[in-house]
């Protein structure tokens, strides 16, 4: 039985292990910090009191507490700061990880888009730091995108149509000290850098929006999978993943590319990494909207659906040195989807489902998932959003097709009662049928 170190876990992670019987083949020591309080930092209704430790001195509690219990991998999905610390940490006990400088630039917009300019320069939009108190670059083409150097789930990412709205939206996406410090602390020290502007502007990418899932073991670069992220019309906000893409295989082919290039480029190795991308039809033209150096755990169900291989057991098997065995369409379903359930107002929560409704659902649908994001007692923008809109849950479904699939959604969530006071009970748009919606 290996031990296993899992830093910053989540209520999906733990979900996920339970499912998988991970922990009945690992020994797994859960340790969290700061990434709960970092999302909040975030939220449209932050906390005034924030008591975060140093980043340097939870390293130094880490590694002190777990030096002598025989860890053999280090593991973790969590974008900030979870899968720092598990470089860092799987680096100081000699242990299978991606490089920790590596992961740090990866996770710094500005640094990691100079990397991707060096590599796949075709794939890459012009870009600009937003340098405090100087005016924006000239060579700038209106609309174009600002968005902050770190962030979680796009907060403070916009476009902007003029050098006006620019310098209003800048401020938006300066996410302040107590979210930046931590971040900007590891990055000195184990990259070298230093933070600089808190924003960067970019030109506007337009077309279908997909993420390239994949890892690397042994300086092996694999793609595990392309989805797709729906949005609903008119906005930048998630409506659903849906795996397999509908892309045509050879854009696929063409992101495998583009993506092994650039991870095997930077020297990334030893770690899963989602790179999200844009196809532009109208140009036949493919770029990269941002590298994130961990694992997409909303995405390892659907991986398991229809592939049947869930990727929480490439997480660990890469963690502990083993070669990934990933299937290819051996799962139960041809077609899977992780559904954002979701609000346009804010709202206060009086209710959400509770353990018999969920039980329920499962009975009746085995295969999904129920992820509850809201919390009775709580107004929707104390958790943390895009900045538009609210989730308040995540349904991951599957079917034969499309049209089975939000079948299955539409049954599931008609038996999850939420009470939202302020908006109906169901207060999303119709979710569209037509293929590509």
């Amino acid at each position: 039985m290996s031990n296993v170190l899992f830093l910053c876990p989540t209520h999906r992670d733990r979900r996920e292990i339970e499912v998988l019987g991970l922990h009945h083949r690992h020994r797994i020591y859960f340790h969290d910090y700061a990434s709960l309080i970092l999302e909040e930092l975030v939220a449209n209704e932050p906390p005034t009191d924030v008591d975060l430790a140093d980043p340097h001195d939870e390293l130094r509690r880490i590694l002190a507490r777990y030096r002598g219990s025989r860890i053999n991998g280090v593991v973790s999905t969590d974008d900030y700061p979870g899968s720092s610390l598990a470089a860092i940490v799987a680096a100081e006990f000699g242990l299978p990880g991606v490089s920790p400088a590596i992961n740090l630039r990866c996770q710094h917009k500005y640094y990691s888009r100079l990397d991707q300019e060096r590599l796949v320069p075709q794939a890459v939009p012009a870009f600009h730091r937003c340098e405090e108190g100087l005016p924006s670059p000239r060579s700038l083409t209106y609309p174009v995108f600002v968005k902050p150097v770190k962030s979680f789930f796009s907060v403070g990412a916009n476009p902007v149509a003029s050098e006006a709205e620019l310098f209003r939206f800048r401020e938006k996406s300066d996410l302040g000290a107590a979210f930046f410090d931590p971040f900007a602390k590891l990055l000195k020290t184990y990259a070298g850098l230093d933070l600089g502007a808190h924003s960067i502007v970019e030109d506007l990418l337009q077309g279908v929006q997909v993420t390239v899932e994949g890892y690397v073991h042994n300086g092996n670069v694999c793609v595990i999978g392309v989805v797709d992220s729906v949005m609903f019309p008119g906005t930048l906000s998630f409506q659903r993943f849906e795996y397999p893409s509908s892309l045509s295989p050879t854009v696929q082919d063409r992101m495998a590319n583009v993506a092994k290039t650039v991870m095997a480029g930077i020297g990334f190795n030893q770690g899963l990494f989602n790179i999200e991308m844009m196809y532009n039809p109208a140009g036949d033209s493919i770029h990269i909207i941002e590298i994130n150096p961990r694992m997409a755990s909303q995405f390892a169900d659907l991986y398991e659906k229809v592939d049947g291989t869930n990727t929480y057991e490439v997480l660990f098997d890469i963690a502990l040195g083993k070669t990934p065995m990933m299937r290819r369409r051996q799962g139960r379903y041809p077609f899977a989807a992780s559904c954002v359930m979701r609000a346009f107002e804010n709202a206060h929560v009086v209710r959400v489902p509770d353990a018999h409704e969920i039980a329920q659902v499962q009975r009746t649908h085995p295969d999904v998932r129920v992820e509850i994001l809201a919390t009775p007692g709580r107004r929707l923008s104390q958790e943390m959003q895009d900045g538009s809109s609210y989730r308040y849950g995540i349904l991951s479904i599957a079917g034969r097709n499309r049209d089975e699939a939000l079948a299955t959604f539409e049954q599931c969530r008609a038996n999850l009662r939420f009470v939202l006071e302020g908006v109906d009970e169901q207060p999303d748009p119709p979710f569209l049928r037509a293929a590509g919606a």
